[in-house]
């Protein structure tokens, strides 16, 4: 039950700041939106992963395929997805350093 309620609470958020982004954003920025969100969401744990981390300070959920992600996510994605905090990519990507998951990303496209 209670994984259910923060799994609901971290979609919220992500709503919330994506609205909130699409309200200030650009149209660069908001066209790339869905891509941004999708980049996360598309690996099975990796949103709850980065709100343990940018909440709660707990990087132990994080895992090899949603550093990958966090990794290759464009620079334009991080503050559509986290507006007024510009320290959670810098916080996430070396949080997978120390952990060990940074993916070699030669000849692999960065994300939207």
């Amino acid at each position: 039950m209670e994984a259910t309620t923060s799994k609901t609470l971290i979609i919220f958020y992500l709503v919330v700041t994506s609205i909130a982004a699409v309200s200030l954003g650009s149209v660069e920025e908001t066209q790339s939106l869905g891509g941004c969100l999708m980049s996360f969401i598309s690996v099975e744990g990796c949103v709850e992963a980065i709100n343990e981390a940018v909440s709660h300070k707990k990087f132990d959920e994080l895992e090899p395929k949603c550093c990958k992600a966090i990794t290759l996510l464009g620079d334009n994605c991080w503050p559509i997805l986290f507006p007024d905090q510009p320290y959670v990519p810098v916080l996430l990507e070396y949080a997978c350093k120390l952990l060990g998951y940074v993916p070699n990303v030669e000849n692999v496209a960065a994300a939207p």
